[in-house]
């Protein structure tokens, strides 16, 4: 990450918030939250906060941290999700005024499952209730912040990825539909960048350079992968025909143009391939 270090407020220290406080510089205040256990090996503070309880914010650190927001929704209602988020949104201004600034890592489910190139400014109306959800949290977290959103696609990276899931003989999903992809790695690259640019996009898609289907990603992992060989991928119980997968793509050209980021892992191929 060029320039002068920040400081980065986690919201939720997964496998995203781990890697990005793993693999890049923030100034020694930074912080995360944890919900069950704290997490070894993190040389930054961290807090226990549980979003759906109102009385653990105050663990919230008063400073003047950029946040980052990995935590889903927590309600499947939209109703109720949205006055939790407002009231926690108040607090915040109300509490933490210092922090003005987050990034929330949403979803490409927000766009719907229609035939198309889906780009950051168009009209969307998500077809499915999580992608309903996230969209609504977008929407909602505007109201109160300087809000920076993420929409990536299927997060993979080391421990959680289809070679894993070949090893341990797990089903792998057969439908033809495309399966846009970011690994962690380049998720936190992205946020990190984001964090050095408050003028940067508002919004921006992040996938890799190649959707393909779970099953021909697995076909081609136990050809190349010498961990993996043709007998792990499990019988196929029905035809997968890709060319009856609906059409829709995720438009990044605003990542890799706009932002000019270089992702590290461009495909599956990069990614999932031993290092």
């Amino acid at each position: 990450m060029s320039g002068n270090p920040s400081p980065i407020g986690v919201l939720g220290l997964g496998f995203l918030g781990q890697t990005l406080l793993r693999e890049h510089t923030f100034t020694p205040d930074s912080w995360g939250t944890w919900r069950n256990h704290q997490v070894a090996g993190l040389t930054f503070a961290q807090h226990c906060f549980d979003w759906e309880n109102p009385e653990s914010f105050q663990q919230l650190p008063n400073d003047a941290t950029v946040l980052l927001l990995t935590i889903p929704p927590v309600e499947k209602n939209p109703e109720n999700e949205a006055l939790r988020l407002r009231a926690w949104g108040v607090w915040m201004q109300q509490n933490r005024p210092q922090q003005q600034r987050l990034i929330y890592i949403s979803t490409t489910g927000v766009y719907p499952r229609q035939p198309g190139l889906w780009n950051e400014d168009m009209p969307l109306r998500p077809d499915s209730p999580s992608g309903q959800l996230r969209l609504q949290t977008e929407q909602v977290l505007c109201e109160f912040f300087k809000v920076q959103v993420v929409r990536p696609g299927g997060i993979y990276g080391p421990g959680r990825n289809l070679v894993e899931r070949l090893k341990a003989g797990k089903r792998i999903p057969e439908t033809p539909k495309l399966t846009h992809r970011i690994h962690v790695c380049d998720l936190a690259g992205i946020v990190a960048w984001l964090v050095q640019h408050p003028e940067g996009p508002g919004c921006v898609n992040a996938v890799d350079q190649e959707a393909r289907s779970s099953w021909e990603v697995a076909e081609w992992l136990v050809q190349h992968h010498p961990e993996l060989n043709p007998e792990m991928l499990p019988e196929q119980s029905k035809s997968v025909l890709p060319e009856n997968a609906p059409e829709r793509r995720i438009d990044n050209q605003r990542l890799l143009r706009e932002m000019d980021y270089k992702l590290r892992f461009p495909t599956f191929r990069e990614g999932m391939r031993p290092h």
